[in-house]
């Protein structure tokens, strides 16, 4: 990996040495600190891992990125339909927004594509549910 990890491995044989100069084996009493650092030296074992990750996030990054440019368009042409639903055809134009919105959410414009369904579904529900109501009363 690195200086850092040649430096550690540096610092973990010096440790190792140190501890058989100064405590000489007798017995069974040898091994009483059995499980120190035991989680660190796996750790510097096994360093491709890291590396493999470190490119593996570089490709979702750029895919991420394209997604991104792909829902905001959408998003944008949602929240277009969503408004135009509250002046022209809201059924099929309200209906059109929520599920546009909906796709351009899931590809990551989550403001544009929420409000663009809800304001979509709000034009349709007005449409369907309090309109014939209001009619029905007059």
């Amino acid at each position: 990996m690195g200086k850092y990890e040649d430096d550690y491995r540096k610092l973990l044989d010096d440790r190792d040495h140190s501890a058989e100069t100064s405590h000489p084996v007798m017995g069974t009493d040898s091994l009483p600190d059995v499980n120190e650092e035991m989680a660190a030296d796996f750790a510097v074992s096994n360093p491709a891992v890291h590396t493999e990750r470190r490119e593996d996030r570089y490709v979702e990054r750029t895919e991420r990125a394209d997604a991104r440019t792909g829902g905001y368009a959408l998003g944008w042409v949602s929240l277009v339909f969503a408004i135009a639903s509250w002046f022209i055809w809201p059924i099929l134009m309200g209906a059109t927004a929520a599920v546009l919105g909906f796709i351009a959410y899931r590809q990551g414009a989550r403001g544009l594509g929420g409000w663009a369904m809800a304001i979509g579904l709000i034009a349709l529900a007005l449409n369907l549910i309090i309109v014939p109501f209001y009619y029905a009363i007059t």
